[in-house]
């Protein structure tokens, strides 16, 4: 199985948010990232991310496993700049939406998010990564300059 996500903006509840080419982020303040995890096998319709029913809206990702974590490390062209954030399940009722919590020193320093889905079930863990290219802007206030 293929997995990859879809950034979320204006997550108000579980039924209330929408697709984003990009989550937004502010240098020196808390942020909240969304993502919905997808189904890329069960997404074949007109393209890798469509739904035969609704081609605007892709197949959400319900893991079936006992345990989930979802991890996203922010990736940089420094590693000593990269750092890993665990998500929480955003809604009880829906396993396919995840939030990452930033503090205000957490500042990604480029667009791109690794994903690390590890799915436990029977004590067998199996981990699943992607990348999530182009997901984040972040607005820089004090980088360099004069």
């Amino acid at each position: 199985m293929r997995l990859s996500a879809k950034m979320l903006k204006n997550v108000v509840d579980i039924n209330h948010w929408q697709h984003s080419a990009q989550a937004f982020v502010s240098e020196g303040q808390p942020n909240e990232i969304y993502i919905q995890l997808i189904d890329l096998d069960w997404s074949t319709k007109d393209s890798p991310e469509q739904s035969a029913a609704f081609p605007q809206f892709p197949v959400r990702y319900m893991s079936q496993a006992d345990s989930i974590e979802v991890k996203a490390t922010f990736l940089s062209i420094n590693d000593d700049e990269e750092f890993e954030v665990t998500a929480s399940q955003a809604f009880s009722d829906d396993k396919s939406i995840w939030k990452f919590e930033l503090t205000a020193s957490q500042i990604p320093n480029a667009g791109n998010l690794q994903i690390t889905v590890s799915e436990t079930t029977g004590g067998n863990t199996v981990d699943k990564s992607f990348v999530i290219q182009n997901g984040l802007s972040v607005d820089l206030l004090n980088r360099g300059g004069c």
